[in-house]
């Protein structure tokens, strides 16, 4: 691993446990085991540093957003296709640190609060409702509101993502949710 690479694997930690404005640039280069000075060639400012967790921390997703194939999805494969994005938000070691990071400074900074809102809530919500539109054009799903319809699908599993639970009930009760969210909301293919 790379100085700069251990310096955003370390100032991801930091921030997650202290918060942005409590972790210096030396409480960073001490973690990293490098000069303040040496922080400084690789990045100009902690800010600059914690944009480019931020980017980093979108790459993710959107990287894993594609695994998800619309093309091939029914109502078996969007209970796994929840789970997998779930699992990988919560337990995703990266994403829990970026995800603490954002929820501790939410109250602090508006434009954090923003970011929080726009990675943890907007763009799951817009990713499923883009998804439904499609299923709806297909006829695979009724013709309801995709918005309300990716509300009602996600804020079970957005509740989850900030409070410990035992894993396998949780993981039981949400995927009985999306039973009965696609059970509500496929069109009757039996004819």
């Amino acid at each position: 691993m790379s100085t700069k690479e251990r310096i955003i694997e370390e100032s991801l930690k930091l921030f997650a446990v202290n918060g942005f404005e409590s972790v210096s640039v030396r409480t960073i280069a001490a973690a990293v085991g490098v000069r303040d000075s040496a922080l400084y060639k690789h990045f100009s400012s902690k800010q600059a540093i914690f944009d480019t967790i931020v980017e980093q921390s979108i790459e993710r997703f959107k990287q894993q957003y594609t695994k998800v194939d619309i093309r091939h999805l029914n109502s078996d494969n969007l209970v796994d296709s929840c789970m997998m994005m779930f699992r990988y938000q919560t337990k995703d070691p990266w994403i829990q640190h970026f995800r603490q990071i954002l929820i501790i400074e939410q109250f602090r900074n508006p434009k954090i609060a923003e970011l929080y809102k726009k990675i943890f809530i907007d763009m799951p919500i817009a990713g499923q409702k883009s998804i439904f539109e499609e299923l709806i054009q297909a006829k695979v799903m009724k013709d309801n509101d995709a918005y309300v319809m990716a509300m009602e699908l996600y804020a079970p599993f957005f509740l989850f993502h900030t409070v410990k639970e035992e894993d396998e009930t949780l993981e039981r009760h949400l995927r009985k949710h999306v039973e009965n969210f696609m059970s509500n909301n496929l069109n009757d293919t039996k004819e």
